[in-house]
């Protein structure tokens, strides 16, 4: 995960790293729990720039938005590169992960 940012005081934007390969997945799971302890009611993840992406980089988008939702926020996508879009279909991830094919 990359910075995460406030575009508006009940709005909380995470923008996902380029690289979400296992590596950088504790990463982005320790971000997008950060994001569900922030007084922030709604999160938007952004995720154009993803261009690498595997079954670990998804489960942690997968861990951290069900710990988002678990903590009472609303998740929205603002943007969802090609790549994520098709990793998390051929995994059967686009529906629990709530990405627009």
């Amino acid at each position: 995960m990359a910075k995460t940012s406030k575009a508006a005081s009940a709005v909380r934007t995470v923008k996902v790293a380029h690289d979400l390969r296992i590596a950088a997945a504790a990463a982005a799971f320790g971000e997008l729990r950060a994001a569900a302890k922030a007084r922030e009611p709604r999160i938007v993840l952004d995720a154009r720039e993803v261009e690498k992406v595997d079954a670990a980089g998804l489960q942690a988008l997968l861990a951290g938005r069900r710990a988002l939702e678990g903590a009472g926020k609303t998740v929205t996508w603002s943007g969802c590169s090609a790549q994520l879009k098709s990793a998390a279909g051929l995994l059967g991830l686009a529906q629990p992960l709530g990405i627009d094919q």
